[in-house]
C-alpha cells in the first residue's frame, strides 16, 4: 500500500513478491500462499470483519483452512533452515494464526470430532502452539519494546495463553444435545466470550459441566448499576452489518425452575455474518456466533440455548449465604431441521 501511494500504477503482485522474497527469503513463497489462501477463504465464507471481530467470528478460520495454513508455515520454517533472523520473521508472521488457533481450538476439536475424527485432519497440537505463541510473543517484545515495558507484556502474553489452555483439549458436548446428529450442535465455551473490560470473570466452578463459567459478581465494585441486573433478564442477537438487534428474549422469574444451572432457550433464528449473542441489559458478555453461517444455506435457522445459574437473594430459589451473581457457562446453537 505504501508503494502504491508512491505509484498507483505499480504492479501489486510484483510488489508483494519483492517484499516476501526479500524479507522471508526461501520462505516467501509459503507466506505468500498463506495470504492468497486466506483471502480466497474469507471471500468464499462471506466473512464480515468489524472493529471488535474475534477469531471466533472469522468464518474463514475453519478446520480445513487452519490446518492447511499451519502446514504452509511448517514448510516456511523448514525453508529458512538455520537463518535465525528469517526464522524470527516467519514466526512473527505466524503469530496471528497461532493465537487464533489457540482461541478457537475447542471449536476446531468439536468440528473434528463431529466429522468422525478423520485421519490427518486433527486440529493443531494445542500445547505446541501455545509454546510457540509465548516464545514468539516474548521475542518480539524484546525486539520492539523498552525494557521497562517487557515484564507487563510478558504477563499479558502468559494470561492469554493460560486463558485458552485452561480447559481440556476435548470438551464433550452438553448431555442435553449429545444425541443429536453430528455437525448440528455448535458449542461456545467461556473462553470464547468477549467480556467488556473484564468485569465478568472466567472462574472455576465445580457445578459447571466444563468446570469453568463466566461469573458476573453483582457485589463487585467494578459492576456499574448492579441494581439493573434482575429478572426479567434480557439476552439477544445483534447484527453488526444491519446495525440492529436481530432477535432476543427475556428470562422471567417463572422460567427459573430451581437453584443451580439450567438451560434457557432464546428462540430460533437465522444466523448471518457479523452476528453475536449478548447477555444482560449491558451486553457485558458477547459471543460471536457467525461461524455457523453457511453461504450455501443463508436461511438456515438455529435454536439458541444458554446454560445459566442465578444466585443470591435478588433471584428465585436463593440459598442462605449466597451472594448475588449470575453465571453463564456456555452458549449452544442447534441447527433446526428444515
Amino acid at each position: 500500500m505504501m508503494k502504491q501511494l508512491e505509484d498507483p500504477y505499480a504492479d501489486y503482485a510484483k510488489l508483494v513478491r519483492t517484499f516476501m522474497d526479500g524479507f522471508y527469503g526461501p520462505a516467501g513463497k509459503y507466506v505468500r500462499q498463506y495470504l492468497t489462501d486466506l483471502e480466497k477463504e474469507a471471500v468464499a465464507r462471506q466473512t464480515h470483519c468489524n472493529w471488535n471481530s474475534t477469531p471466533t467470528s472469522l468464518t474463514y478460520l475453519n478446520l480445513g483452512f487452519v490446518n492447511q495454513a499451519q502446514r504452509l508455515f511448517d514448510q516456511a520454517e523448514k525453508a529458512v533452515g538455520k537463518d535465525a533472523i528469517r526464522l524470527r520473521r516467519v514466526r512473527h508472521a505466524r503469530l496471528s494464526l497461532d493465537r487464533a488457533s489457540l482461541a478457537i481450538h475447542a471449536r476446531l476439536t468439536s468440528d473434528w470430532l463431529a466429522r468422525g475424527k478423520p485421519a490427518g485432519q486433527a486440529p493443531p497440537d494445542r500445547e505446541a502452539t501455545a509454546r510457540r505463541v509465548l516464545e514468539t510473543w516474548l521475542a518480539q517484545a524484546k525486539l520492539r519494546l523498552p525494557e521497562s515495558a517487557q515484564e507487563t507484556e510478558k504477563r499479558h502474553a502468559e494470561a492469554e495463553v493460560r486463558r485458552y489452555t485452561t480447559v481440556a483439549t476435548s470438551v464433550a458436548l452438553p448431555g442435553k444435545f449429545r444425541a443429536l446428529p453430528k455437525g448440528t450442535v455448535h458449542d461456545y465455551l467461556p473462553i470464547m466470550t468477549r467480556n467488556w473490560a473484564e468485569v465478568v470473570k472466567v472462574v472455576k466452578d465445580p457445578e459447571a459441566e466444563t468446570g469453568i463459567a463466566n461469573k458476573l459478581d453483582l457485589t463487585a465494585a467494578s459492576v456499574e448499576s448492579p441494581e439493573k441486573y434482575v429478572v426479567p433478564m434480557p439476552w439477544g442477537l445483534y447484527g453488526t452489518v444491519e446495525k440492529k438487534s436481530v432477535g432476543g428474549n427475556l428470562i422471567q422469574a417463572a422460567d427459573i425452575p430451581g437453584p443451580g444451572y439450567h438451560w434457557y432457550k432464546m428462540g430460533s433464528f437465522p444466523i448471518a455474518p457479523g452476528y453475536y449473542a449478548y447477555f444482560f441489559w449491558s451486553w457485558i458478555i458477547q459471543v460471536d456466533v457467525d461461524n455457523v453461517f453457511d453461504p450455501a444455506k443463508p436461511d438456515q435457522k438455529f435454536d439458541v440455548w444458554a446454560r445459566i445459574k442465578f444466585e443470591g437473594p435478588r433471584f428465585p430459589h436463593a440459598k442462605p449465604g449466597d451472594k448475588d451473581a449470575i453465571y453463564v457457562e456456555r452458549l449452544v446453537l442447534v441447527k433446526v431441521k428444515p
